[in-house]
C-alpha cells in the first residue's frame, strides 16, 4: 500500500517545465506513481483539488541557527513555508563549521552549506562585522574542511559591502576569487553597498560564481543609465548565476521592475531570513511570500518553482534525488492552495520611512509539506 496519495491536484514539473492535472503516489519515501485516477488506497490520501504540488522548495539563501547566534530554526520555519532543502549562505567560517553544524545533520530538513572566508563567520552579528582581511583567511584550513565534508559543502562566501571591507576595497574579493579558485568550487558574493562600481566586481567573478542580492540598490546597482548594465548580461553568457535573496533591505523595486521588463530574471530564489527578517511584513517574511511576490511582479509561477527548486537542486549537485516530481525521485514535495487576499509587498521594514511598497491580492499558502515521503508539515485548514 502507497504511504501517501495526493489526489487531484496540478502538478507543476520544474525540471520539464510542464503543469498537468493528476494524482501522485508516494511509497517508501520516493515517488512510484504519477496520473490521473489512480486506483488503490494509501495510508494518508489529500484531495489537492484547486491546488498545486511541486516539488519540495530549496532555500538556496538562508542563515540557520546554530550556525549562527543570528539564524533561524531551520525545520519550523522551512517545513511551514514548503521548504524541505536549505543552503545556509555562509553563517559559519572553517573555524566554527564542524561545531555548529552537529545538531542540524541528525535533523529530517536537509542542510548544505557555504563557508565563509572569514574563520569565525557571522559569529560577531549584529555587533560586529567579518574580519575579510585577506591575510586572515585561513587557506589550509578550508582546504582541510572542503577535503574532509565535500558531501556538505557547496563553496565560500564573502560579504563584500564597504561598510565591510572598508579601505580594502575589492583586495577581499580578489582573495575569494583566488580562494575558490584553489579549492575548486563556487563563491557566493554578497553584493549590496559594494566598494566600487559592480562592472568592476562582475568582471572578476569565474562561471558558476554567484551574485547574490542581485536586486539590491544600495550603492551601486545592477542598473546603468536606467537599464540593466550591459555587463551582466555579458557576465551571464559567462556562467555566472545571479540570484535573489532579499531579507529585509537587499531589494529594490526600481531595480526589480526594470530588470523584469528586460527580461533579466534570478536563476535562483532565496530567503536570507535571519531571526531578524523571519516573519517580518512587508519584506522577506519566508520562502512562500517570496514566491507570492513575485509572482506578483510578473514571473509565471512555474518559472518561480523552478527557480526555488529545480536550478538550486541541479548547482547544489543534488538534481538526482530532489528539485523536480517524477517516478522515482525522493518525494520531497509542497502543495501550495492559490488564494484571494490582499498583500502588502515591501522593499524595507515598515519603520523605514525610504521603503516603497506594492500591492497584491493573491497570495499561495503552503498547506502541505513532504519530506522524503514523510508529511513534516500540514495545515489545520487543509
Amino acid at each position: 500500500m502507497d504511504s501517501l496519495l495526493i489526489r487531484n491536484g496540478t502538478i507543476v514539473d520544474a525540471e520539464q517545465g510542464r503543469t498537468f492535472e493528476a494524482d501522485l503516489a508516494v511509497r517508501d519515501g520516493k515517488i512510484t506513481r504519477i496520473g490521473r485516477g489512480l486506483f488503490g488506497r494509501a495510508v494518508q490520501e489529500i484531495d489537492a483539488a484547486g491546488c498545486l504540488v511541486t516539488p519540495g522548495l530549496i532555500d538556496h539563501h538562508v542563515h540557520l541557527f546554530p550556525m549562527s547566534k543570528i539564524g533561524i530554526p531551520g525545520e519550523a520555519v522551512c517545513f511551514s513555508s514548503g521548504v524541505t532543502t536549505a543552503a545556509d549562505a555562509g553563517s559559519a567560517g572553517c573555524g566554527t563549521y564542524e561545531e555548529v553544524i552537529r545538531p542540524l545533520l541528525g535533523g529530517k530538513l536537509e542542510v548544505k552549506s557555504y563557508v565563509n572566508v572569514c574563520t569565525t563567520g557571522l559569529d560577531g552579528l549584529p555587533e560586529q562585522t567579518e574580519d575579510v582581511r585577506p591575510e586572515r583567511m585561513d587557506a589550509g584550513r578550508l582546504c582541510e574542511l572542503f577535503a574532509e565534508r565535500k558531501d556538505e559543502l557547496l563553496g565560500i562566501k564573502l560579504r563584500t559591502s564597504r561598510e565591510i571591507v572598508r579601505e580594502l576595497g575589492f583586495g577581499p574579493l580578489k582573495a575569494a576569487v583566488a580562494l575558490g579558485e584553489r579549492l575548486g568550487v563556487p563563491l557566493m558574493v554578497h553584493i549590496t553597498d559594494p566598494p566600487g562600481p559592480l562592472n568592476t566586481l562582475l568582471s572578476m567573478l569565474r562561471p558558476g560564481d554567484i551574485v547574490t542580492h542581485m536586486y539590491q540598490n544600495t550603492g551601486f546597482s545592477l542598473l546603468k543609465d536606467k537599464k540593466v548594465m550591459e555587463e551582466a548580461y555579458q557576465a551571464r553568457k559567462r556562467g555566472i548565476l545571479f540570484e535573489a535573496a532579499d531579507a529585509r533591505a537587499h531589494f529594490s523595486f526600481e531595480v526589480c521592475e526594470q530588470a523584469f521588463r528586460e527580461g533579466f530574471f534570478p536563476d535562483f530564489i532565496g530567503t536570507d531570513l535571519t531571526k531578524f527578517s523571519m516573519y517580518q511584513r512587508p519584506t522577506s517574511f519566508s520562502l512562500a511570500m517570496q514566491l507570492s511576490k513575485y509572482t506578483h511582479l510578473g514571473m509565471e509561477f512555474a518559472e518561480v518553482i523552478r527557480c526555488m527548486s529545480w536550478n538550486p537542486a541541479v548547482d547544489m549537485g543534488i538534481a538526482d534525488r530532489v528539485g523536480s516530481l517524477a517516478v522515482g525521485k525522493q518525494a520531497d514535495i509542497a502543495v501550495f492552495r492559490p488564494c484571494e487576499a490582499r498583500n502588502v509587498f515591501g522593499d524595507r521594514p515598515f519603520a523605514d520611512r525610504t521603503r516603497e511598497e506594492r500591492e497584491g491580492e493573491h497570495l499561495y499558502l503552503p498547506v502541505v509539506t513532504v519530506k522524503k515521503g514523510e508529511m513534516v508539515y500540514r495545515s489545520l485548514l487543509f
